[in-house]
């Protein structure tokens, strides 16, 4: 008689088992999804500590230095990074969020339904226009 208990334990092990599996399995396919949609964002981003020693390392910053640009960054943190004035960027790209500046570049872009590349190219072209002296 206590030969079919052990059984029916093994079996309630053996689903615990499938179904741990089964959780484990999918809570990895959704961070391996979240981290992708980060990398895209380019939120995290290998390059990002390299980028960290260039701007520590770095003189100031000049219209050369434009394409160091990255959608994760907020439009304060260009500002001070070019010394730009704060609302330079705010007047030239029409931007009439509240939030700016501490809105990154991405979200803003990713807000107004704009396409990110070109939104990026209106911006370091913005800021080589003022460091240049273009700037009417």
């Amino acid at each position: 008689m206590e030969k079919p208990k052990v059984n029916r334990t093994h079996q309630y092990i053996g689903y615990a088992i499938i179904v741990s599996v089964v959780i484990l399995a999918t809570l990895i396919f959704f961070l391996v999804r979240e981290y992708r949609a980060i990398r895209r964002a380019q939120i995290v981003n290998a390059r990002e500590s390299w980028f960290s020693a260039v701007i520590k390392n770095h003189g100031p910053m000049t219209a050369n230095d434009v394409g160091l640009i990255r959608p994760w960054m907020t439009f304060d943190y260009v500002n001070r990074l070019f010394k730009v004035p704060p609302d330079y960027l705010k007047t030239r790209l029409n931007i009439s969020n509240t939030r700016y500046p501490q809105l990154s570049i991405s979200g803003y872009a990713k807000y107004n339904h704009l396409d990110i590349t070109a939104f990026m190219s209106e911006v370091t072209g913005a800021l080589h226009d003022y460091l240049t002296g273009a700037v009417n």
